[in-house]
């Protein structure tokens, strides 16, 4: 069977759209709370800049400002990473979504 290469761009849209929503459900207690001293707001201030970035980046031709943002959202995320490396094997799990979308889009750009 072929891949269906029609829905490629649907899909890549689909990625940045589902990276946006995961975010902000996941972060927005931390992000409504305003502790700009406490280190998870600033990490989910940064993942949540960086995903709106990335959606955005999605509607101009260079690639310059998607690469610029999955860089910025990889090196958040494999920062948090390995601060959650610690407790466990589910407080490492949940990086795998934003890491895995953000790798894609750092390797692809828009294309």
């Amino acid at each position: 069977m072929k891949p269906f290469k029609a829905a490629v761009t649907f899909s890549k849209w689909l990625l940045r759209i589902a990276l946006v929503v995961y975010l902000i459900a996941y972060y927005h207690d931390t992000i409504f709370y305003f502790d700009f001293l406490d280190v998870s707001f600033i990490f989910a201030i940064i993942y949540v800049f960086a995903a709106i970035c990335l959606l955005l980046g999605g509607f101009r031709k260079d690639s310059n400002i998607t690469v610029y943002a999955s860089l910025i959202l990889l090196i958040a995320v494999a920062f948090n990473f390995y601060l959650d490396i610690g407790s466990g094997f589910f407080g490492v799990i949940y990086h795998f979504l934003p890491l895995s979308i953000a790798f894609f889009f750092l390797a692809n750009g828009n294309k």
